[in-house]
């Protein structure tokens, strides 16, 4: 017999373009390889002829480098210090603006995938050059302090993230989960020396100096380094128009993440069965079937089963509401909380329908992030990002995401594959029969902090 191993794999890459709110800067002093050759050396990057000679110029995602990115840097800080209470509530701030903004996005048709960490790390670089008003709004939206510390406690949450397996067995397949962020940076425009310190040394943000004179050079450089680090699988992030010559800054951070469950699924049992859509339309699907033991329970509203990955530190959550959009405008993080820590507690057989699904999604959160409460960022008159450039010439004129997702079946020998279960001693539960075979969320989340990387929906698998 041949078991097949579920690997989900899924890419997310976010790209955030601030404008200049005037032709020209005030104090237009280069950045350029003079004024900063110890800190982080920069050079203008060149576009290779094709993605084979790529390599160099843009390595492929590396977790034990400590940075990434177009350009290298020393000064990334490879062990910050963070106590457990702060990535603890660093984690649930996170997770209450990945709900607030699921509840923003579950009017946009079909299925949804999207990274809320990515995006909340990418909104934590930009608050970085944040001043007065624009940076409290951000504050509010992000549910953080005035606190210079909370980019360290980012950058502990990251490594916390990218920590080596709880566990390793002969056989298993590693997971991975790759970070990547990166600064685009036009040319002879000035950038304040604590800004870019900050973001170097917190967020392994490689800088490269590009001409956004060029914008469609500017732009074919950026989607080339998107599409190496992720696999291949984004390769038009930024589309045509969307840079100009008023473009200053281009952030762009890219997570790609691969892993396999703990309780794999036996291809023979695979079923073709029905699937019932939000209108109430029905269509066959292939749905996997497993039974094992592990972490899932029922209660009145919905019902959740956690599948973990090999290696312990990540496990995706299904969550079957019975009332799909009831369940999407009540749900808040202390329900989420609520959930994680009812999931912890659980040990039960379950035997388990769930389809396979692959799509993609691409969202634009130029409307969204500033309804949330941040629309000072995002506007021309009052967008004050003073802590960038030294003066208030600098606005978010789009913020891009796309992510993408594979539930796919990766065969291996039925003698290779090593089945471990990390359940609790104590004897299992009354058996639960989960079958997601209507609308359903899902969550892939950190077993140490809680802290969700993904987050969506399946509603025609």
């Amino acid at each position: 017999m041949k078991i097949q191993k579920i690997v989900l794999t899924v890419v997310l890459l976010l790209s955030m373009v601030l404008s200049a709110c005037q032709p020209a800067p005030v104090t237009p002093e280069p950045v350029t390889p003079e004024t900063e050759p110890d800190l982080y050396p920069v050079e203008e990057q060149t576009m290779p002829e094709d993605l084979t000679q790529a390599e160099d110029t843009y390595p492929i995602l590396d977790e034990n480098k400590d940075t990434d990115g177009a350009v290298g840097n020393s000064a990334y800080i490879s062990d910050p210090k963070a106590s457990a209470e702060e990535l603890q509530k660093l984690a649930h701030a996170s997770n209450q603006f990945a709900i607030d903004l699921y509840q923003r996005l579950v009017d946009k048709e079909g299925n949804l995938i999207y990274s809320p960490f990515s995006i909340y790390q990418a909104l934590l670089m930009t608050y970085a050059g944040a001043e007065g008003e624009t940076a409290q709004q951000m504050m509010d939206v992000l549910g953080v302090t005035d606190n210079n510390e909370i980019h360290n406690v980012m950058n502990a949450l990251k490594l916390t993230l990218q920590a080596e397996p709880t566990y390793t067995i002969e056989g298993m397949q590693p997971l991975i989960f790759n970070i990547a962020n990166a600064l685009w940076v036009q040319k002879d425009f000035h950038f304040e020396q604590t800004f870019l310190d900050k973001l170097m040394a917190n967020y392994a943000a490689g800088l490269a100096l590009v001409d956004f004179n060029k914008p469609d050079e500017a732009r074919d450089l950026i989607n080339h380094w998107v599409e190496v680090r992720t696999n291949e699988k984004i390769k038009e992030l930024i589309p045509t128009g969307m840079l100009n010559e008023m473009t200053r800054l281009v952030l762009t951070n890219a997570v790609y993440f691969k892993g396999a469950w703990t309780n794999r699924f036996d291809s023979a049992q695979n079923t073709q069965e029905e699937f019932t859509s939000l209108n109430g339309a029905k269509s066959k699907v292939e749905m996997m079937n497993n039974s094992f033991t592990g972490a899932a329970f029922v209660e009145k509203d919905y019902s959740v089963v956690s599948l973990p990955y090999e290696g312990g530190n990540f496990a995706m959550m299904a969550v079957l509401p019975e009332d799909f959009a009831s369940f999407q405008t009540t749900m808040n993080a202390d329900l989420l909380n609520e959930i994680l820590e009812k999931l912890t507690e659980s040990h039960t057989m379950v035997h388990l329908t769930m389809p396979k699904f692959s799509f993609e999604s691409s969202i634009d959160l130029g409307e969204t992030l500033p309804a949330m409460g941040m629309s000072d960022a995002f506007d021309i008159n009052n967008a004050d990002f003073s802590g960038m450039t030294g003066g208030k010439d600098l606005y978010i004129s789009d913020v891009v995401h796309q992510a993408f997702i594979d539930v796919n079946e990766d065969g291996t020998e039925a003698a290779a594959a090593t089945m471990v279960s990390m359940a609790p001693t104590s004897m299992p539960g009354e058996a639960i029969t989960l079958r997601l075979d209507r609308p359903f969320i899902y969550l892939i989340y950190n077993t140490q902090t809680n802290a969700v990387v993904f987050m969506g929906h399946v509603v025609a698998p």
